[in-house]
């Protein structure tokens, strides 16, 4: 059961970055949707916001493809992202892969500063992910652990360690790019 978990949830994040849907995920996947995100907060792809966002999406999808290319194709299909994601569950290798990430998506989506998403804000961002936007208001609900209305860079963070590494169906990271399917 709790591979399975795992395994629904990195298919659920593979159908999120297969930006084109051809069954891979590639290098330009991972740039359309660091342009989509910036251009759902008005952002043209040049301004550093948008370049900081696809410097850290591209950080992620380097090191997906030096792991999970096993064939070397320069892409990675879906059983090899899934089969291979057990690299970085184990430990805390998947926070050096996706916190540079998650940091420039804050700083993009955090529109007054204060160093939290709003809802609206949360919402904006993963709707530029490809999530719906229901999905999206649900997922802040679960993300928000301290109801405080907001989501900090702390309770970001966990909830992508748990998408990535818990095997808990209870965890509120399970739902970080909504229901699962």
């Amino acid at each position: 059961m709790s591979q399975d978990l795992l395994e629904r949830k990195w298919s659920n994040f593979f159908r999120h970055f297969d930006a084109d849907g051809n069954g891979f995920i590639e290098h330009d996947d991972f740039v359309l949707r660091g342009a989509q995100v910036a251009a759902a907060f008005g952002y043209a792809t040049e301004t550093p916001a948008a370049q900081a966002v696809t410097s850290g999406f591209r950080r992620v999808w380097e090191s997906l493809a030096g792991n999970l290319d096993t064939d070397g194709d320069g892409r990675v299909s879906r059983e090899e992202f899934t089969g291979g994601m057990t690299v970085f569950a184990d430990g805390d290798r998947y926070q050096d892969l996706f916190q540079p990430a998650i940091d420039a998506l804050l700083a993009m989506g955090d529109a007054d500063g204060d160093g939290q998403l709003s809802q609206a804000e949360w919402v904006r961002l993963q709707v530029g992910y490809g999530t719906a936007q229901a999905d999206a208001e649900y997922t802040f609900g679960l993300l928000d652990t301290d109801g405080s209305g907001f989501l900090t860079r702390d309770e970001i963070s966990a909830a992508t360690r748990q998408y990535f590494t818990s095997a808990d169906p209870e965890a509120p990271g399970n739902g970080l790019y909504g229901p699962l399917a």
